[in-house]
């Protein structure tokens, strides 16, 4: 058997070993999107992004590729189309503008009877600020209608901020370098944020695991991850939100597959912040299979080379043995990179186990965003204590320009 990759870059390397060691070949191919290159060690061959998806596929069955998957969300729209030429299992095509768009999303779960938020498309700043009139002028979210992460995500209150919300969008581009062709302005929801992460074969969805995301509000109305945190698959409250995010999945027409939601858990219920139609990004894998026996990635490979296997998974077995935190850092001040004695701070925490660093170069800017954040420290004890003061030694050295000269 043999997978490949669409936009398979950094975070889909462990979706590849993992592929690996079910004994499966992968392939590479670069969609129009493509941000950067692909680590040529991940892979037995690539393909150069063409317009012609013909191609494309001829290509790939002369390497005996079985399965395309998305490695980002740049990936999901071609991945989907290759494996419709392919002719393998495909999500539903009709579907393929929710999965990006995410005005066409909100819709989509809408139309099914579950809970959206409300949501209005806008290509001019006087629409943006008009939609938040009528949204009762209270809190609204401005952000990209396609992208990812929390990329040019601005919370707004007032009329001169959504106005200059929705230009920043509409001057820039996206998180993967597209022009930002539309924004976006949605109904704030308040309550708890969770992300849940679903494996699917034949429109049967699993939840591999959920996470507690705490965001912090940005200087500049952006949200600022802080921590994630897993949670138990059997506390009733969180089974509530996976039987959601299920029905979301198969409104979004989702069959085979990964999908990372990211659901608001508000007082009239879960609401659905938006859905990638691939797996999770930055994040530690192995970690989560050592403490839990599962992850996304190690459900998806599953997915895609052991069905039976897929089938037999039950969400209600899992169980963390030890608690887990994803601590995101947090630069206080743009300023030049210190000499980097945090990262020999961080491994002399009790609870350190790893750490997961994104590449910023030359000045390190201030965090702001998912894009402008160093990555993050995972810690791991037996108690939320320990995990707790590790956490706050963490704030702490921040507040101090530890990441600074």
């Amino acid at each position: 058997m043999k997978v490949a990759l669409v936009d398979g870059f950094a975070t889909s390397s462990p979706l590849v070993q993992e592929l690996r060691r079910y004994g499966v070949g992968c392939g590479h191919v670069r969609s129009g999107q493509a941000p950067s290159a692909a680590n040529p060690n991940d892979y037995d061959f690539e393909i150069p992004y063409g317009p012609d998806e013909e191609e494309i596929v001829a290509r790939l069955s002369a390497h005996g590729v079985s399965r395309v998957v998305p490695g980002l969300e740049t990936g999901v729209i071609l991945a989907n189309a290759l494996n419709h030429r392919l002719g393998v299992p495909e999500n539903e095509r009709e579907m393929a503008g929710a999965h990006r768009d995410k005005f066409a999303m909100a819709e989509a779960v809408r139309r099914a009877g579950l809970a959206a938020p409300r949501s209005t498309v806008v290509t001019e700043v006087d629409e943006a600020v008009a939609s938040f009139v009528e949204h009762g002028r209270l809190p609204v979210v401005v952000k990209p209608v396609q992208s990812s992460g929390t990329d040019n995500v601005r919370i707004c209150e007032t009329a001169d901020q959504v106005g200059q919300a929705c230009a920043a969008v509409l001057s820039s581009n996206d998180y993967f370098g597209a022009p930002n062709s539309a924004a976006i302005v949605q109904e704030h929801l308040t309550g708890s944020e969770y992300t849940v992460n679903t494996v699917s074969v034949d429109g049967v969805h699993k939840v591999s695991d959920v996470w507690s995301s705490h965001k912090m509000r940005g200087t500049e109305g952006a949200p600022v991850y802080s921590y994630q945190e897993p949670q138990s698959l059997t506390d009733p409250k969180i089974v509530g939100l996976m039987d959601y995010v299920k029905d979301v999945v198969s409104a979004l027409g989702i069959r085979e597959g990964a999908a990372h939601s990211e659901v608001m858990l508000t007082e009239r219920g879960p609401v659905l912040i938006e859905t990638g139609a691939r797996h999770m990004g930055t994040s530690l894998p192995d970690l989560s299979y050592e403490l839990a026996g599962v992850s996304h990635i190690h459900l998806l490979a599953k997915a895609l080379c052991d069905v039976p296997a897929f089938h037999r998974y039950s969400e209600r077995s899992v169980s963390w043995s030890r608690k887990l935190r994803y601590v995101w850092m947090v630069n206080r001040a743009a300023g030049e990179a210190g000499a980097g004695i945090w990262r020999e701070k961080y491994r002399k925490l009790p609870t350190f186990h790893s750490m997961i660093e994104i590449e910023q170069t030359g000045l390190i800017p201030r965090t702001v965003d998912l894009r402008t954040s160093l990555g993050f420290v995972a810690l791991v004890a037996d108690s939320a204590a320990d995990l707790d003061r590790d956490h706050n030694t963490i704030r702490t050295l921040e507040q101090e320009g530890i990441y600074l000269l």
